[in-house]
């Protein structure tokens, strides 16, 4: 009889023997063995496995077949925020930079450490003493999508990271990078999709972000994936890596993925060198890059630099200039916004500029097609701009044929085919009813739906669950008629429509009922009144403090008002001078709408004035859900800690922010008495 000692040693040996092969295989391009060959250990593993219930599987190459379907995406909180890059498009830019950081360093000899930056889906790896436990995507830089279940299919990504000699893993680390598709493989896929007459994707970051977010894994698991690692996020021990050229050396031993075009050198000159050869070589990499990182090496030099509020100060990334090219317009159509605007598009005969292929090119407005004079069939000149937009630069018309036909701006509107005023400044509609009014401005059903999306925003009523999909059939299906009608919706509603279980219906119906108790200035975000953003709202509603004070306001009132000029008075004085639009608003107080200004939250709040920073995992609150408490109650909730906070809120792995609030003697609020500090 076998004992469970040599089952459990064979167990391990297989484990060990199959991440060799894998890591050969998928990282390397040099398999040792056949297809079959592996194929017939993975069969022993999995037999093993499943006649021997006490063995470890967690971090098994088994578990890379993929689980069973999630029924939805959990959060994923960062321990340290996932930061954006400063940009740099000249090369004085960099030389800027550099004057920056060596104002601040003792070493004025820089080394930068420089790598391809890839247009891909960023992620983050928490592995503890060596083992993949969690992987999330970046989300909003505070809280992502947790989506371990589709990382573990990637082969690339190590289960267990290697050892190294002299070297153990730390207890904790968060390993971030880039998933991406190399474009022979997005290539095959779409032709394949395409032959089945399945829907084909635009290019590889949609398709890669599209696989990410699948629930079953088994999706991501058939899909050529692949990844990339360049950086850490939280480590539980300080002073780990030397430098980030070290840390890279690490990785590559430990298993994970690294550019192979990453480069350490030794001054600026050498960087701008560095920048031209991946330039040129661009168009003949196996993936899509926008752009290159460079990141002073030196890790003690990175810490004395330290971040600003949305990037590390001792990292930039080159831009790509933007590229041009040569097509020709073959008609122009239009599109309906949310604020009733309808946007002139170009479609082009499709060119190839960046390796990307354009159709269409956005004209903005009419008074761009008159300034640009543009025909149908007139050979343009392409750019895409920031690398992604299309734009048309110019016109070249020595190759203008005789009689070509002009671009006139619609008389009736391509959603609803109702008469249009193309040229006004239009108000957006709060309802699908086609309304009678003066300007016979368009308010279709396109423009409709674009309201509805703005309004259950984040920023805005923040309503979860009704997203593009849902509201388009709830409005497709006349449930929401009027933008009023989603208070009113019930469980019936919902009962013989697709894709709603008793679950999900029950948890959007206690979203929408607890976004009735709203902050002014959200409210009047919500609006979708043009050109107010959020920070616009917030002034509004700390100045007029109810609702019903912006109906009688003039335009001088508004001038008054920080940040808004003429252009935005008028949108305002229009907006609230429309009998239809103070009707709606009417009609959700008298749903019990209740509207709280924020100077009041800001006052008469148990935290008024105090400065709270949130860190970990909490047990019985998402990110978002406690902050909007918390500023309910009049407290002002950042990102870092600094002298001036006040309260520390600590949750499950907390990491260096807890250490630093013991130094500042900051008040710690642990995750077990946070009902108690609420209330």
């Amino acid at each position: 009889m076998v004992s469970k000692g040599d089952i459990k040693k064979r167990h391990d040996d297989l484990k060990q023997l199959l991440d060799h092969h894998n890591y050969l295989y998928h990282n390397n391009d040099n398999a040792e063995i056949s297809d079959q060959e592996y194929d017939a250990l993975f069969l022993e593993l999995i037999q093993i496995e499943a006649n021997n219930s006490f063995l470890n599987i967690s971090d098994s190459p088994s578990a890379r077949v993929g689980d069973k379907p999630l029924s939805e995406l959990e959060e994923f909180l960062h321990n340290i925020p996932m930061l954006s890059l400063d940009n740099a498009f000249e090369d004085q830019d960099l030389f800027d930079f550099e004057k920056r950081c060596s104002s601040k360093i003792l070493n004025k000899k820089i080394k930068y450490s420089c790598e391809p930056k890839i247009d891909g889906i960023a992620i983050s790896l928490i592995y503890e003493n060596g083992t993949l436990i969690k992987a999330g995507t970046r989300g909003d830089g505070i809280s992502g999508e947790d989506v371990t279940h589709n990382a573990k299919t990637i082969r690339q990504i190590p289960l267990k990271l290697k050892r190294i000699k002299n070297l153990r893993h730390p207890n904790k680390i968060e390993i971030r990078g880039e998933i991406y598709a190399n474009l022979k493989d997005f290539n095959l896929l779409n032709e394949e999709y395409a032959k089945s007459d399945l829907k084909v994707f635009a290019n590889p970051r949609n398709f890669v972000a599209g696989s990410m977010r699948q629930l079953n894994p088994e999706i991501a698991s058939s899909r050529p994936l692949k990844i990339q690692l360049h950086s850490v996020g939280y480590i539980s021990e300080n002073d780990f890596f030397k430098s980030h050229n070290h840390m890279l050396k690490v990785f590559s031993n430990w298993g994970l993925p690294i550019n192979k075009e990453a480069r350490l050198v030794n001054n600026l000159h050498e960087v701008i060198k560095y920048c031209e050869e991946i330039t040129k070589k661009r168009h003949n990499l196996d993936y899509e890059i926008d752009g290159i990182v460079i990141k002073i090496d030196n890790s003690k030099n990175q810490q004395d630099l330290g971040f600003s509020s949305r990037s590390p100060k001792w990292a930039i990334a080159k831009k790509f200039k933007a590229e041009e090219g040569t097509t020709k317009i073959q008609s122009v159509s239009f599109q309906m916004g949310r604020t009733g605007a309808l946007t002139p598009v170009a479609n082009l005969k499709p060119v190839k500029i960046g390796g990307v292929t354009i159709s269409n090119a956005t004209l903005h407005n009419m008074d761009e097609v008159v300034r640009l004079d543009l025909r149908i069939g007139d050979t343009v000149n392409i750019k895409r701009a920031g690398d992604v937009i299309p734009k048309i630069i110019s016109v070249d018309k020595s190759k203008r044929k005789k009689n070509s036909q002009i671009i006139l701006a619609p008389t009736n509107c391509p959603s609803c085919g109702r008469e249009t005023s193309f040229f006004e400044k239009l108000t957006p509609s709060l309802t699908s009813e086609l309304l009678e009014n003066d300007d016979k401005s368009c308010y279709g059903f396109d423009q409709f739906k674009e309201t509805l999306k703005h309004f259950v925003s984040r920023k805005a009523m923040d309503i979860d669950g009704l997203g593009e999909k849902t509201l388009n059939l709830l409005v497709n299906k006349d449930l929401i008629v009027s933008i009023t009608d989603i208070f009113n919706l019930s469980k019936k509603d919902f009962i013989n429509l697709d894709g709603f279980a008793e679950k999900s219906i029950n948890k959007l119906l206690e979203s929408i009922e607890t976004s009735k108790t709203v902050k002014l200035s959200n409210f009047i975000y919500s609006l979708g009144i043009k050109e107010i953003g959020i920070e616009t709202s917030k002034n509004l509603s700390r100045t007029f403090k109810k609702i019903e004070n912006l109906y009688s306001a003039s335009l001088d009132d508004f001038l008054l008002i920080e940040d808004v000029g003429e252009v935005v008075s008028r949108n305002l004085l229009e907006f609230f001078g429309n009998h239809e639009n103070v009707s709606l608003i009417n009609r959700f107080i008298e749903l019990g709408l209740n509207l709280v200004p924020d100077e009041a939250i800001l006052k008469n709040g148990l935290l008024s004035e105090k400065i709270v920073v949130i860190t970990g995992k909490l047990s019985n609150y998402s990110r978002d859900q406690l902050k909007n408490i918390l500023e309910n109650k009049g407290a002002k909730v950042q990102n870092s800690l600094s002298k001036k906070t006040n309260y520390l809120i600590v949750g499950e792995d907390a990491g260096s922010k807890l250490i630093k609030a013991k130094e500042l003697n900051i008040e710690i609020i642990n995750d077990n008495e946070l009902n108690r500090f609420i209330e």
